[in-house]
């Protein structure tokens, strides 16, 4: 009634011979040089300093050796600005004047004035947090 449709090694197939690998030789390996291609390595240690700025890159190396080229000269040129003197004395001007009338005193030997009610319902809500941490506990 039910078939073996999966049959190992060929054996389903008697007139199928399997080719005899002993017979072909041995296999080898050629090794095919390849071109010398700027990886991320190389410009990663141009831009470190170890390395001379690479030349004839194609494809994105040389995108981006161009680009950290041009990073590299716009941050140059920005290193050099400098804010004029008058700049400094405008934004110390548009400033608001501090206001050093109210000071910070510390709560510590305050008294704490507080209604019956709010004192009744702290005491209960602190009741309810105990019983729930107590509950939290005894269950594990």
């Amino acid at each position: 009634m039910l078939d073996n449709n999966f049959e190992r090694d060929g054996h389903a197939e008697p007139s199928r011979e399997r080719p005899n690998r002993a017979d072909s030789g041995p296999l080898s390996d050629r090794e095919v040089p390849l071109a010398p291609v700027a990886t991320s390595d190389v410009v990663n240690r141009w831009l470190d300093g170890e390395l001379p700025e690479p030349t004839g890159l194609q494809g994105d190396a040389a995108r981006s050796v161009e680009f950290w080229r041009r990073i590299g000269e716009e941050t140059d040129r920005r290193r050099q600005l400098v804010t004029p003197p008058h700049l400094s004395s405008r934004i110390m001007a548009a400033l608001p004047p501090m206001d050093t009338s109210t000071r910070v005193s510390p709560a510590i030997g305050k008294t704490l004035q507080m209604s019956p009610l709010t004192a009744i319902a702290a005491a209960v809500g602190i009741f309810a947090l105990g019983m729930l941490v107590m509950n939290a506990l005894s269950i594990r």
